[in-house]
């Protein structure tokens, strides 16, 4: 127990001992603990704080590379905030698109201010609206059109959606510069709209506002004025209903077409691309000022318009404010519409012309049925000008004449005229006479031309007071060959030049004058009274045979005609029965390269025969070159105007063959006359068969049909009148159709002279026998291999 009571204060000793080292330790410990926690933490907000320094740095750079990487695109990029329009950023492209150096100035001068926004559906309230439907909708896309720098409108295909943007909610639009494609698109559709037009006859003024609108929409800051060209003004009379084109055309109605008058006229004088840069400091434009200014426009571009055969059509402008100088590429984008232009203005030609044409043919044709009616005689100068002024109201001319060769042929003699009192010229009773010499000094040729001042006939034959304008003559000859003149048709233009197709009509009005002219002589010739036939013969016979003269001058040759072509040759003989007679034949070359051939007997003899015959051969040469050769057509027009006024019942059978030189066919037609006879060398010879009408002028509203024929090499075709095979001898005996048959066989081995072989036989046949009636013969000879 001793033992045990002494060690149990040892043994609390120890254990207090080894308490205290425990907690000696486990202070120890927590003090360890302690600093490495406040270590921990120490490292822990630095490492906090160089991971928020690394996030700015990276955030920072992230912006600026972002920046730069929307500056880089070649799109349109504009960030605005998420709930507002306020514009956050604008890449390079924006800033150049609308002319600005910074997002501010842009926000400042564009999507803060309504008056740099377009009026309509692309107003800034429509815009906001937009940005406020995509904000909703999330993403949304549409074109838009902006008004960029200068005032200049441009197209932007826009894709607009919601986005996170340095930082913050923003919605971003991106889009593409559409406008050449929707300026392409609108030109395309104005094209398309032009050429409409065009095909379904819109007014030449509307489809040149389309033009002008398609020009513009090319050249946004330009205006286009279109001025036609007047030949007779030798002048552009300008047109257009667009604001600009009107109130060009109140200033200048009238340009003339000369060198300095305006940069319009100088390219409608030389026919080439006029540019002027700067219209106040240009020549041409003087005297324009109050017209630049009241316009406000600055330089001018004048291309011409011309048509397929080089003609002058119009003249296209296109006016800008500024003063500058076309580029190549501009000039290339308004070719096409030039090309449309002279499109449009040649179909409206080409429809007033055929609408012109067809009323003029209806004229003409009255007006010959009229002037073949003129009574001989006293009264025939006073009826002939008031067909002269129906002539000069129909082709809107100034003044008419109709001049007339003398019987001597010395002298040209003025038969009627529209000229009023105060004109000059011929009008004031100083030339009613001309030696013919002096105006054949001027005219020279066959076909209309102008005299002017310097031509020595001119003041004899000029019609007007004042400033002089060119005369036109149309020579008037006895045959369209050209064999003896006739007279002269001489007309002045209400302006300066007579048109072109107004000459061909004129020139058409002439061969009928001809006719008038020539029938005038015949029946003046025919007229003398049996009092004075006596001591008139010798002088009626000398004029019987210039009647002669000028009927057989109404046929080509004469009444001897040869025409050769390769491996053709065509061979016509008249010989009428008394001074004149009533046969005919005629040889014409018509548009189409063929050739018109006709053999006609007029019913009864002598002088009314001879007034029908140049009344059919008038007619004849006017229907076949206007019907080109259809025989239908012609015969059945021939007929109507031979119908009309025929109180007389005269009539004309008459064969009419159109020969193809080329494929050796003939299309031909019989009204009532002797058939063809073929011959061949190795054929016996035919008479053609087919259906026969009935003689021209007895009937009205009859029908006609044609046939064809082949006539190969090696044969012949002769056309006669009846009064080769009604030739009597002296016995009586008629000449007949076997007769003339039986020549036929022979007639292959006389080559090219088969018409005298024929003529030889003829008169021999006769002999001293009187002629009963006009002989007609043609021979059609195909001797080629």
């Amino acid at each position: 127990m001793p033992d045990l009571a002494w060690e149990l204060p040892q043994l609390i000793a120890g254990f207090s001992v080894v308490a205290g080292i425990i907690a000696s330790l486990s202070l120890v410990i927590c003090l360890v603990l302690l600093r490495r926690e406040q270590g921990l933490r120490l490292r822990e907000r630095t490492l906090s704080r160089q991971a928020s320094d690394l996030a700015l740095r990276k955030l920072t750079s992230s912006v600026t590379a972002c920046r730069a990487m929307l500056d880089s695109t070649p799109m349109v990029v504009l960030v605005f905030e998420r709930d507002s329009a306020r514009l956050l950023f604008a890449n390079q492209q924006a800033l150049e698109l609308f002319a600005c150096n910074s997002t501010e100035v842009l926000s400042d001068q564009v999507f803060s201010r309504p008056d740099a926004w377009d009026d309509g559906k692309y107003s800034l309230r429509d815009f906001e609206l937009w940005l406020e439907g995509a904000r909703q909708l999330g993403v949304h896309r549409r074109e838009w059109l902006f008004s960029g720098a200068d005032g200049l409108d441009v197209w932007v295909d826009c894709a607009l959606g919601n986005t996170v943007f340095e930082g913050g909610a923003a919605r971003i639009l991106t889009g593409h510069n559409i406008h050449r494609y929707k300026t392409e698109l609108v030109a395309d559709q104005q094209r398309r709209k032009v050429l409409t037009g065009i095909n379904n006859g819109t007014p030449l003024e509307l489809i040149l506002d389309n033009l002008c609108e398609l020009a513009e929409a090319g050249f946004p800051d330009s205006h286009c004025q279109i001025s036609l060209y007047d030949e007779q003004q030798d002048a552009l009379l300008s047109k257009g209903n667009t604001p600009f084109a009107q109130a060009f055309r109140d200033r200048m109605p009238r340009i003339a077409a000369g060198y300095g008058e305006t940069s319009l006229g100088t390219s409608a004088h030389t026919r080439s691309r006029v540019i002027s840069a700067s219209l106040s400091n240009d020549h041409r434009w003087q005297g324009c000022r109050s017209l630049i200014e009241d316009l406000n426009i600055g330089s001018a571009w004048s291309e011409p318009v011309t048509g397929q055969n080089g003609e002058l059509l119009a003249v296209l402008t296109m006016f800008s404010a500024a003063s500058r100088q076309p580029s190549d590429e501009m000039i290339e984008a308004l070719t096409s519409t030039v090309s449309l232009a002279s499109l449009a203005i040649e179909r409206e030609g080409w429809r007033t012309n055929l609408e012109a044409s067809a009323s003029s043919e209806r004229f003409i044709r009255k007006i010959g049925v009229d002037l073949v009616s003129v009574p001989v005689g006293e009264a025939y100068a006073g009826e002939l000008k008031l067909i002269l002024h129906r002539v000069l109201a129909q082709y809107e001319l100034g003044n008419i004449a109709v001049w007339e060769v003398s019987a001597t042929g010395d002298e040209l003699v003025l038969v009627s005229s529209t000229c009023r009192d105060g004109d000059a010229g011929v009008c004031d009773g100083k030339a009613a006479r001309v030696r013919t010499a002096d105006v054949l000094d001027s005219v020279t040729s066959t076909k209309p031309e102008y005299l002017v001042p310097k031509d020595p006939a001119f003041d004899w034959l000029r019609m007007n007071a004042g400033a002089p304008k060119p005369v036109l003559a149309v020579p008037v000859y006895s045959s369209s060959e050209g064999s003896a003149l006739v007279g002269l048709l001489v007309a002045q233009s209400r302006f300066f030049y007579i048109s072109q197709t107004n000459i061909e009509h004129l020139e058409v009005l002439g061969s009928l004058i001809r006719t008038s002219l020539v029938n005038r002589r015949l029946v003046e010739t025919l007229s003398y009274s049996v009092v004075d036939e006596r001591e008139a013969r010798e002088k009626l016979e000398t004029e019987l045979q210039v009647a002669r003269a000028i009927q057989m001058s109404m046929v080509p040759g004469g009444g001897i005609f040869k025409e050769s072509y390769k491996h053709w040759s065509i061979e016509a003989w008249l010989k009428p029965a008394r001074a004149v007679g009533g046969d005919l034949y005629e040889f014409i070359r018509l548009p189409s390269g063929k050739v018109l051939l006709a053999v006609g007997d007029v019913s009864d003899k002598g002088a009314p025969a001879a007034l029908f015959m140049a009344r059919t051969v008038s007619l004849l040469n006017y229907l076949a070159r206007s019907r080109d050769g259809d025989l239908i057509a012609i015969a059945s027009e021939l007929n109507a105007e031979l119908c009309r006024a025929n109180d007389a019942c005269m009539f004309v059978t008459m064969v009419l063959v159109v020969l193809d030189l080329s494929r050796g066919e003939m299309e031909w037609l019989n009204a009532g006359h002797n058939m063809p006879m073929q011959t061949s060398c190795i054929e016996a010879p035919k008479f053609w068969t087919g259906e026969s009408g009935p003689p021209l002028g007895l009937y009205e509203d009859v029908t006609f049909c044609t046939e064809r024929v082949l006539v190969p090499p090696g044969s012949s075709v002769t056309l006669y009148s009846d009064g080769v095979t009604e030739a009597f001898n002296e016995d009586g005996v008629e000449f007949g159709d076997a007769r003339l048959l039986n020549l036929g066989y022979r007639g292959s081995r006389q080559g090219e002279g088969f018409i005298r072989y024929l003529r030889e036989q003829l008169l021999q046949f006769t002999d001293k026998a009187p002629q009963s009636d006009d002989i007609t013969l043609m021979t059609i000879q195909h001797y080629g291999h």
